[in-house]
């Protein structure tokens, strides 16, 4: 009786804590949600959305490697939420400068989930990054195939256009001076500063959590099509 007791209030006690973190996590408040949050992942049977909590929390304070030990933490707990564990993971190794390791976790999201469109567009812009441009175009592609009505689409479509001009300049040794103007216009314009918008989105409800965190990884560096 005292045991089952026990396990009744501890279960009301990771429920608490969890719904406290959330709610500091929602009113942007990281630093006072994280404590909260750390106590819930403790706690058997937690909601797993917590890990991805506490994780987006430290990625805001910019304590990047507290962010991925507890995705990593949180994955063998993850299942209905798990493309977005994988999404998220990678996004922190974009943050890192780590763009290799961003693409193959974009890809573990994808295989989690093959039609979770805004890892093929995260990852694009990763590859872009690495100057692997071809690949790149075929995740925007891959992207547009399964978000047509993205508003996003025009620029994404443009930026296509260059990456593929760039691409072909490149194979005939030609100069590729103004893809790579254009480009760097287009990604600038569609594809930065949106890593909050889009992590913060993760605190929806489970709708908003598998389609609201979908918005382009932002990065600091100029996207340029080299020869």
């Amino acid at each position: 009786m005292v045991a089952a007791l026990w396990s009744i209030a501890a279960s009301a006690w990771a429920i608490d804590s969890f719904n406290q973190g959330e709610q500091l996590f929602r009113a942007d408040k990281p630093q006072e949600a994280i404590p909260a949050l750390e106590q819930a992942v403790t706690e058997a049977g937690v909601d797993e959305r917590a890990w991805i909590y506490l994780a987006l929390s430290y990625q805001e304070l910019g304590r990047y490697d507290e962010a991925v030990a507890t995705l990593r933490r949180g994955l063998p707990q993850a299942t209905r939420f798990k493309p977005l564990f994988y999404f998220d993971l990678a996004n922190v190794f974009v943050l890192q400068g780590k763009n290799t390791f961003a693409v193959d976790t974009y890809g573990q999201a994808i295989d989690a989930d093959g039609s979770y469109a805004p890892a093929f567009l995260n990852r694009a812009t990763a590859r872009m990054a690495l100057k692997d441009y071809q690949n790149a175009a075929g995740d925007y592609r891959h992207f547009l195939d399964l978000a047509p009505n993205d508003p996003q689409r025009p620029q994404i479509e443009e930026l296509l256009k260059r990456l593929d001009a760039g691409v072909a300049e490149a194979q005939a040794a030609a100069a590729a001076a103004e893809a790579q103007k254009l480009a760097d216009e287009a990604a600038k314009k569609a594809l930065m500063d949106q890593v909050t918008a889009s992590l913060k989105a993760a605190a929806d409800d489970t709708t908003s959590l598998s389609a609201g965190a979908g918005d382009v990884q932002g990065y600091g560096d100029d996207l340029k099509i080299d020869e």
